[in-house]
């Protein structure tokens, strides 16, 4: 019984030395991670998918009584440029954040038409001047305007006064060019090569101001964005929603005011000019160019190659000469 049992205990000794030696062995401890590997970076913004299913052009009010405004802050691009007498409007697009409000929606001028036809992208206004009217039919631009052909994918809202009143949406503009049958394109935005600017100051300011009008539009960089104010004080939206900018461009263009019906800005953007972008707090010097209506505004930096813009929020302030920028 006494060699059964050693023999046992023998043989139960060996069995486990077999089973840990057949063991796999223990997985490696993953690394720490490598100090300065620096965290996947976001697309540029032209390679963003959207999240609506085109580009939209809104022109939107900007004479005083048009304040507050709503939904400037969701659109991802916005070109501010004189309509007359020192008073700006916006040519705002819509491609990637749905808007629930937009407006107050105002006339039409033909360099916004201009702009809109670049883009190729359905154009919400509520008439126009002349020149732009006979325009738009002209170069093909994909209308939706509220006075004339589409004024069910637009309201008014009774608590404001008109013209300051006419307003919409993201869903019904894109309801409006799906029932006339245009075709929704993606935004085609500039991607470049990246490059270093100077230092600006912490306050950039564009002044509109002409003849008894005051009107200046400032933007203060802070937590690395732009942050809008007019005439001092913070742009806020009807909800309450501040306006933010990721990437400034100010470009000038040949500007003349003009007595028609009444008094009107002419503005040349069929052509090339200067430009300076600000962004993360520092100013390049560039120019921009646009050869017809049909063709893209391009942004350029000093060696005439594509400026690359961050990802996020862009606005173009058009100025008359470069007397009206303080930065």
């Amino acid at each position: 019984m006494k060699k059964l049992m050693a023999t046992l205990l023998i043989a139960t000794a060996v069995l486990t030395s077999c089973s840990k030696t057949n063991e796999a062995p223990p997985l490696p401890q993953s690394p720490p991670p490598t100090v300065g590997v620096k965290e996947p970076q976001p697309l540029p913004q032209a390679q963003q998918k959207p999240r609506l299913p085109g580009t939209l052009c809104v022109m939107v009010d900007n004479y005083y009584k048009a304040r507050p405004q709503s939904g400037l802050d969701k659109a991802e691009l916005v070109y501010e440029i004189l309509a007359e007498g020192g008073i700006t409007r916006y040519l705002a697009l819509f491609y990637q954040e749905p808007a629930e409000k937009i407006g107050p929606i105002r006339s039409a001028r033909y360099y916004f038409v201009q702009l809109a036809r670049g883009y190729d992208a359905p154009f919400a206004h509520a008439g126009g001047n002349a020149d732009a009217l006979a325009l738009i039919p002209k170069i093909g631009v994909k209308d939706l305007d509220e006075i004339y052909n589409a004024g069910g994918y637009f309201w008014r809202d009774n608590n404001r006064q008109m013209p300051h009143n006419l307003y919409s949406s993201t869903e019904k503009l894109l309801a409006g060019a799906q029932a006339k049958g245009y075709k929704l394109i993606p935004p085609s935005l500039p991607v470049g090569s990246t490059w270093e600017g100077i230092a600006h100051k912490p306050e950039i300011t564009f002044d509109y101001s002409s003849g008894k009008y005051t009107y200046q539009a400032s933007w203060v960089y802070e937590n690395q964005r732009y942050t809008r104010k007019i005439n001092g004080k913070p742009h806020l939206m009807e909800d309450g929603a501040t306006i933010v900018a990721d990437n400034l461009i100010a470009m000038v263009a040949p500007t003349r005011e003009v007595v028609k019906e009444e008094l009107e800005s002419e503005i040349k953007l069929i052509g090339k000019g200067e430009a300076r972008y600000f962004i993360d707090g520092k100013m390049m010097k560039g120019s921009w160019e646009k050869p017809s209506p049909e063709r893209n505004i391009r942004f350029l930096d000093e060696k005439g190659q594509p400026v690359k813009f961050k990802p996020g929020k862009t606005w173009v302030q058009v100025l008359p000469g470069w007397g009206k920028l303080t930065s």
